[in-house]
Formats: C-alpha cells, sequence, structure tokens
C-alpha cells in the first residue's frame, strides 16, 4: 500500500511539473499587478521540485518518501483545516443570551442594502478576515425589524472581533427586457462597531444621507454626469 500511495503520488506530482512547465514556457509573461501572481506560481512550482526530487532520493525507502510526497498535500489541505476550524468556532455555542431584534430605520427616499460584516482575527491584527455578511434590504423611509438567530447574535456580539455596519444605496434599473437592482459602489457609508454594542436587546440602524461619504457624493456625481444615475434619490 505504501509503495502504490508513494508511486501514485510521485506519478501525479511530476505530470503536474511538467504540465505547468509548459504552460510557463508557452504563456508571455504579463504585466502589472498579473505578475506577482505569476512569479508566485513559479516559487510553488519550484518547491514542487524540490519535494519531487527529496521522494525520489528515497527510492528504497518509500515510506520516508511518501511522507516527503505529503507535505503538498498538507498545504492544499489547511485552508480546508482553517476554515473546518472557523467554523467550529462560530457553531460552537457561547453563554446563553437574550435574542437580539435589529430595528433598522432608513431616514431616506433611496433603497439601501445594510450589511453587517462579521470580521475574525485579532481585534487590533493586522491578520483579519471577512467570515460572513448579514444582509438587509431597507425600503425608503421604511422601519424594519430583523429578530435574529441565535447563531447570528453570537457572531455579532461575542464570537466576531469585531462587525462593520455598511450602506449600500440599490438603483432599480431594466434593460434587454428584464430588471434588476445595482448596488452603487462604493458604499454610502460605513462604520466599525464593536461586538460589546450588540450585547443588548434591541440594536438601532439608522441611515442618514446627510452622513454619506465622499467618495460616494463624487461617484453619484460621476453617474449624474454620465446619465447612469437613473432612479437615485442623491
Amino acid at each position: 500500500m505504501i509503495k502504490f500511495t508513494y508511486l501514485a503520488l510521485l506519478g501525479i506530482f511530476s505530470i503536474i511539473f511538467l504540465i505547468a512547465v509548459v504552460y510557463y514556457l508557452l504563456k508571455p509573461t504579463p504585466a502589472g499587478d498579473s505578475s506577482v501572481g505569476w512569479a508566485l506560481g513559479i516559487f510553488y512550482l519550484a518547491g514542487l521540485l524540490g519535494v519531487v526530487l527529496l521522494a525520489v532520493l528515497f527510492w528504497k525507502n518509500k515510506a520516508i518518501g511518501l511522507a516527503i510526497l505529503c507535505i503538498p498535500m498538507l498545504f492544499l489541505l489547511l485552508p480546508a483545516i482553517q476554515r473546518g476550524a472557523r467554523d467550529l468556532y462560530a457553531w460552537f455555542p457561547a453563554q446563553k443570551r437574550s435574542p437580539l431584534t435589529l430595528h433598522i430605520t432608513n431616514n431616506t427616499p433611496a433603497l439601501v442594502n445594510v450589511k453587517l460584516e462579521c470580521w475574525f482575527g485579532k481585534k487590533n491584527g493586522a491578520q483579519q478576515s471577512l467570515y460572513k455578511t448579514l444582509e438587509f434590504t431597507s425600503k425608503p423611509l421604511a422601519v424594519d425589524r430583523h429578530v435574529l438567530s441565535d447563531y447570528d447574535a453570537q457572531l455579532l456580539s461575542s464570537k466576531s472581533a469585531f462587525v462593520r455596519l455598511v450602506f449600500f444605496e440599490c438603483l432599480q434599473q431594466s434593460g434587454n427586457g428584464y430588471s434588476f437592482v445595482r448596488e452603487v459602489q462604493p458604499c454610502m457609508q460605513y462604520h466599525d462597531v464593536p461586538v460589546e454594542d450588540f450585547r443588548v436587546k434591541d440594536y438601532l440602524i439608522a441611515i442618514d444621507g446627510e452622513k454619506n461619504s465622499e467618495a460616494f457624493q463624487a461617484e453619484v456625481r460621476r453617474l449624474k454626469t454620465d446619465s447612469l444615475y437613473t432612479n437615485g434619490v442623491f
């Protein structure tokens, strides 16, 4: 079994290496940001070659050679293991708390997407990742009430490093016989909220158009100039 697995992995990695070499030899070197991924691919390719050559050196001791060939497999599995650990952490019940209700008050005549981004990682660290986004649509001048599940309430109040509250104006447009809703980028405004603020029974989210960012206002002016701001209200 060890011999068969060793030979199978050695053959698979050798084929992958040869295909990658042909790809890099035939395709022109890209410029700009794409060159970073290109160089990174060469780095990984060199690492794969090193693993294959080192495994071949242990041809007579296939158990050690197999262990060496498993190193790339660990690198491939590492993201899945990390995702599984984050999912387990997010799922694992925290202390019992009262239900959390979001009250969204839209003080603008715009259709707005409200997103609560749950960010994982250290609160003050550089390594942070977006785990989940809770999304709600608020109609113009509407007041909405959303009772969150225990899972989502725990994400907001204790599991996340912080929560980013983001507002997007939505434009209702039509074309080619169908209608759709498009978010205006960049966002109207965003706020980083500490998780402690969600440790309440009721949390109020107020949408105020007077607080829109300069970047959003500049984009609105550009869209108006190009006659692309149909159904917009700002």
